[in-house]
């Protein structure tokens, strides 16, 4: 039996503090923590095999978005997929969580999605993604920015996605209309055509919403 485990903390939406989805054989299968509640990922991961009966010594690929986003949720996500590579000689694979949103709002559609995040002191967390003939293409690197400099950067044929609570303020403070996303789950790393990236397991590393790595 081929098996693929997706996991996310990043909990860009409010939606789940962690989440794994598990596609074996070509059935996907899907567990949550809800949002607010700790939770534990590895009995998580264990239960939704479990259900499947997937014993996960067979797991052969494990992806994990590596941020931005919730900094606790991320540094148990990429060190519990550190510690499994440790373990085994699975496949790792990262990717950016923006490059996931911006899927995630477009579904099927084609276009150009401006992705936003509150990373405070009067700064938005953004990136830029193209989705076209069935890939997500990064068009300019995620980074912390000024919130005025964010917004001039916003063009017509741009989708903007943010979480609601951010969604909320930009509509009301800058008359920005927002996109947002509902159901974040880890069955969203599995979907065809994202930037994934091959990574030794022991030097994922998080992107973590005010690291230095996003500075501009």
């Amino acid at each position: 039996m081929s098996a693929t485990l997706a996991i996310t903390g990043s909990d860009l939406c409010g939606d789940a503090a962690f989440s794994a989805a598990l596609c074996a054989d070509g059935e996907l299968s899907v567990a949550a923590v809800p949002s607010g509640q700790r939770g534990d990922l590895a009995t998580l991961c264990r239960d939704l095999c479990a259900s499947r009966d997937v014993d996960p010594s067979g797991i052969d690929k494990v992806i994990v978005d590596v941020g931005p986003g919730s900094y606790t949720g991320l540094r148990v996500a990429v060190t519990f997929v550190r510690l499994l590579g440790q373990f085994s000689s699975l496949k790792v694979e990262g990717v950016c969580s923006l490059a996931v949103l911006a899927r995630h709002v477009l579904g099927n559609a084609e276009g150009s999605v401006r992705t936003l995040l509150d990373a405070r002191r009067g700064r938005l967390h953004t990136a830029l993604h193209r989705h076209e003939g069935g890939c997500v293409r990064e068009i300019e690197k995620p980074r912390a920015v000024a919130v005025e400099d964010v917004l001039a950067d916003i063009r017509g044929d741009h989708v903007v996605a943010a979480p609601p609570a951010l969604a909320a303020q930009l509509q009301s403070q800058h008359g920005v209309s927002c996109l947002t996303a509902t159901g974040w789950t880890a069955a969203a790393l599995l979907v065809e055509g994202l930037p994934r990236f091959s990574a030794d397991a022991t030097a994922l590393e998080p992107r973590y919403l005010m690291a230095s790595y996003a500075e501009s």
